[in-house]
């Protein structure tokens, strides 16, 4: 039993090993990589504290939007930040911490790479966790999982966003850090059967869990998922806690709640954006009907002079209604709201498949045609990149980009589960496990129709990045089932022609 142990541990050296070698490779080796910003930074910027360098602030064009990348800010005082706006993002609160430590050693200059290392600790360390938590027996198996999910999960594709301030690798760290907080927790319950650290574990769920529903705006959909997940980890523990622990349990659920819901309130000009993006970039974008589609959705049809248009034009390619511009305000922002969206689209399933369609064909792009490298190490920018992409690389060009594969690989999980939930049903490790699988499948597919129903069709391939990360899960699934089954065929001949 020990030397199996032994053998386990090693498995983890190795895979820890692995993914800090390739993320040292992919991120910290020069010329330093990352993704050059589209004008998204700034909302970050201004709720932690951050502005650019003076030479940059002279000297605009050095900045380079959308084509090189920029390392370096200058820290600013907090006292300058609206106080309401620090609870915009968890991001920030990442930020803040590493402003802090620079400021205490006599440093007023924030680099991206500091939060690349924080990321990278993070997301290692989470999948440790994970697969630490999976109890998997055969040291066969056991490598087979090491190595698919170091191959897949720390693609280059998915690593180098962490040398930026986008939102994106806090949505798929956190979302890792919860899974393994979960996986940890059911391992202490079921396995070890302990009781003595169950507060202090659903403490972790409800920290990682904080993190990311506060990690991107997007992430709001996963909120009821979160919430029953909660819901179901409280009600297990209602006989194992006392009532001051369950009291506090639930206060802290409650403030978790309301957590996203305050975001989205803060988030006015956003949501303008988005807004606009979604009616006339995605409603009204290539329909032949856009004068009655305004009509049902309760708008002016004359709006649709602006059809196939999104929120980011300079004002003069606009006919008439510019966005955040008084007569828009008055005939578009106040009369749309999300519910108004929504009816629309469940009483008009064309409409809805074909942006579903639309999203399919946009799906799989970790990778991005923003710019790679600094002006200091390209003078022209650089686009590609193929640092450890092999993964992404075959994702984006062997995966069919359809609805129908989309739905045959989560139907094909979902049964799966099921039927192996239903088989262990005295079995509550595995149930319990089932459940998180459920869970990251529902926040999966929950953020697939957000891009195009909440923004047109403006920008989502990358607004699907957190939909790529858990689909690319449940291929692992499907591919480890595989494995295992065809592992288990060939120690099966092999013990018979042994006999």
């Amino acid at each position: 039993m020990k030397a199996k142990k032994n053998l386990r541990n090693f498995h983890m050296l190795w895979f820890a090993l692995l993914a800090i070698s390739i993320t040292i490779g992919v991120l910290f080796i020069k010329p330093q990589v990352g993704v050059a910003d589209q004008g998204d930074f700034y909302r970050i910027m201004n709720v932690s504290g951050l502005s650019l360098l003076d030479s940059d602030t002279n000297n605009p064009n050095s900045v380079g939007y959308y084509d090189f990348i920029v390392t370096d800010y200058k820290i600013t005082p907090l006292n300058d930040t609206d106080s309401k706006s620090i609870w915009n993002c968890s991001l920030s609160y990442l930020i803040i911490l590493v402003n802090y430590i620079c400021k205490s050693l006599d440093h007023n200059i924030f680099k991206t790479q500091y939060l690349a290392v924080i990321y990278s600790i993070i997301y290692i360390l989470s999948f440790i966790i994970i697969l630490k938590s999976l109890n998997i027996k055969n040291n066969i198996k056991s490598m087979m999982v090491v190595l698919i999910t170091v191959f897949i999960f720390f693609d280059g594709n998915y690593l180098i966003w962490f040398n930026s301030l986008y939102g994106e690798p806090m949505m798929i760290t956190t979302l890792s850090l919860l899974i393994a907080s979960i996986l940890n927790y059911i391992q202490y319950k079921y396995v070890v059967k302990g009781t003595e650290k169950l507060m202090s574990k659903i403490l972790y769920i409800l920290f990682s869990a904080f993190l990311f529903l506060g990690s991107k705006l997007q992430v709001i959909t996963s909120l009821p998922i979160i919430i029953i997940l909660i819901c179901k980890i409280l009600l297990d523990n209602r006989h194992n806690l006392n009532k001051i622990s369950l009291a506090i349990l639930y206060i802290i659920t409650c403030l978790l709640i309301s957590y996203p819901i305050l975001i989205n309130m803060n988030s006015n000009n956003l949501s303008k954006d988005t807004q606009y993006n979604s009616v006339f970039y995605g409603v009204l974008n290539e329909s032949t009907t856009p004068e009655q589609d305004l009509i049902d959705l309760g708008l002016d049809p004359d709006l649709s002079a602006e059809a196939g248009k999104h929120a980011y034009l300079d004002s003069d390619e606009y006919v008439k209604y510019i966005p955040g511009s008084e007569i828009t305000d008055e005939k578009f922002y106040s009369r749309i709201n999300n519910f108004k969206l929504a009816k629309f689209y469940l009483t008009h399933p064309t409409h809805l498949l074909n942006g579903m369609k639309y999203t399919a064909s946009k799906a799989f792009y970790t990778s991005t045609g923003l710019g790679k490298y600094s002006k200091a190490d390209s003078s022209t920018p650089v686009r590609d990149f193929h640092r450890f992409t092999l993964w992404s690389s075959i994702r984006e060009k062997i995966l069919p980009r359809n609805l129908y594969f989309i739905g045959l690989i989560y139907l094909i999980v979902l049964l799966c589960s099921l039927y192996k939930y239903i088989r262990n049903s005295s079995n509550p490790e595995i149930k319990n496990k089932i459940f998180l699988l459920w869970t990251v499948i529902f926040i999966g597919i929950l953020q697939f129709p957000m891009p195009f129903v909440g923004n047109g069709k403006a920008d989502t391939a990358k607004q699907l990045f957190l939909f790529n990360f858990t689909f690319d899960g449940l291929l692992i699934l499907i591919l480890v089932y595989i494995l295992f089954k065809v592992n288990d065929l060939f120690k099966i001949r092999f013990n018979s022609s042994h006999k």
